[in-house]
């Protein structure tokens, strides 16, 4: 197999690119040590200068305690004496052969003159010697004048051999500048050659394709299949073309053939709908006349009331109301009061078949209970508590129902929450009926708990409608392990 052309711009390219980036970076190390070379040289002159006005400002002290002996300039001397001494050490300290080692050696030499006339002179004057003192200060002036002199003859040798340096560096970044250059325009031309000799190669059998693209568009088909048989990037788009036009010419071909297997599966699809619209009637049909089991429980808790069964006539009361409001309520909205007594209603009827099975609190912590609701919200969640949360508990089960205010904003939001201690919810479920496509129903297997049959899909869906957003309604994990079902109603 031959090299591809896509491998051989690359070697081409990046043997190219390599040798600019070590010229770039040979380059770059050159001009750095030129800029570090104009540090130092600035770095040496400021340094002797900054030593250079310790010493001015120790004369100057000096001299203003000679001619005044205040404490103001005794202290200024004693303080920048101190500076002085603890000034870091940038002079050769021993005797040297290079020129510039000498005059650090001899400013140095100055400097410890300077120092000792200065003390004596200032502890002469504080002793009242004026003559002792005179004597040794006018020593000292000679001393700091002839470290003047030194310190400007070492900063000029500084400057010197710095600007030396600096014009070497210079000449050697000009010649490397040249030679860089030069091997730079050899790169490029050598890579205009290769590319030229390359997209010769490649815009010849792009052109045919091109062609053969248009008469596609036109919807020619018949056109012949390319013949390029070379193994690289043009061959293979040659050979990718010819097979999109087989594919085109097959796919022209089962056009017809989906389009009459797609009326037929419409047909069958309209079949099924009207089977299961006959089947869902016929199962509407078979259920228990509401009115009819309403009816059975009020006459149940008539004849308990006359028995004396007090306990069995609120059962078939709290019953009664259960369903009058299942009855009454259907499609409707209602209020957040109402649906927390429906709830009552029916923790009460759980309550009595399932005494020890778990234990339900309730929490109002607002007063506003007049906010809108889809009915038959907050029972079938309830419901799910008992029936799924609460399964495989016999004793010990919690549920706590939470109505609360919050502030979001300028809105004020009445949160629900409905939580359980339970087994705790499916993530795969929890998803699947937050996704905003919670897909086919499926029955669910009955416990024996009963219930209205009304499914949480259901509930999310309505919740979704009514409110017009899908926040409304939200599944999280309990702190202590279970579900919590959260609901925010704003206003509607």
């Amino acid at each position: 197999m031959k090299t591809s052309i896509r491998s051989r711009l690359l070697r081409s390219f990046f043997l190219s690119f390599c040798i600019m980036c070590v010229l770039i970076l040979y380059v770059a190390v050159i001009v750095s040590a030129v800029v570090r070379s104009v540090a130092v040289s600035y770095k040496t002159n400021s340094e002797l200068d900054a030593y250079y006005a310790l010493l001015a400002q120790t004369e100057l002290s000096l001299e203003s305690y000679m001619k005044l002996r205040t404490y103001e300039s005794i202290d200024n001397y004693y303080s920048f004496r101190s500076k002085l001494e603890s000034h870091p050490a940038i002079l050769c300290g021993k005797p040297s052969v290079e020129l510039i080692g000498q005059k650090e050696y001899s400013i140095l030499r100055f400097t410890e003159s300077f120092i000792g006339y200065a003390d004596k002179a200032v502890y002469a004057r504080r002793a009242n010697k004026n003559r002792e003192a005179d004597g040794n200060y006018i020593h000292a002036m000679k001393s700091f004048s002839l470290l003047t002199e030194a310190v400007s003859e070492l900063s000029t040798l500084y400057f010197r051999n710095n600007i030396t340096r600096y014009n070497q560096l210079l000449e050697t970044v000009s010649d490397i500048m040249k030679n860089c250059a030069s091997i730079i325009l050899l790169i490029i031309v050598l890579n205009t050659v290769l590319i030229y000799m390359l997209v010769s190669r490649i815009t010849q059998p792009l052109v045919e394709i091109s062609d053969a693209a248009h008469q596609l568009a036109e919807r020619n088909f018949d056109i012949p299949l390319f013949s390029y048989d070379k193994q690289d990037e043009i061959g293979n788009i040659c050979r990718a073309f010819n097979r999109m036009i087989v594919s085109i010419r097959e796919y022209i071909d089962t056009i017809w053939e989906k389009a009459i297997n797609e009326a037929e599966l419409r047909e069958r699809e309209s079949k099924m709908t009207a089977l299961y619209q006959d089947a869902q009637l016929k199962a509407l049909q078979a259920q228990i006349n509401p009115h009819f089991l309403f009816n059975t429980f009020n006459t149940g808790a008539q004849l308990a009331m006359l028995e004396g069964s007090d306990r069995t006539c609120r059962f078939l009361e709290q019953a009664s109301d259960f369903y009058r409001y299942n009855l009454s309520r259907t499609g409707q909205d209602t209020t957040l009061q109402e649906e927390l007594a429906l709830v009552d209603n029916y923790v009460y009827i759980m309550k009595v078949r399932f005494t020890s099975k778990f234990d339900f609190e309730k929490e109002i912590e607002c007063a506003d209970l007049r906010r809108r609701i889809p009915s038959m919200t907050l029972q079938p969640l309830v419901e799910n508590c008992i029936r799924h949360g609460l399964a495989d508990v016999s004793s010990g089960g919690k549920i706590t129902l939470r109505v609360y205010s919050l502030t979001e904003g300028e809105t004020e939001t009445v949160c629900v929450t409905i939580a359980d201690n339970g087994c705790g919810f499916p993530p795969q479920e929890r998803q699947r009926l937050l996704s905003g496509n919670p897909g086919p129903v499926q029955k669910r297997p009955q416990d024996g708990t009963g219930g209205t049959g009304i499914g949480l899909d259901n509930v999310v869906t309505r919740l979704r409608t009514y409110y017009q957003t899908d926040d409304v309604f939200d599944i999280a994990e309990a702190a202590g392990g279970g579900t919590v079902f959260i609901i925010r109603i704003r206003n509607v």
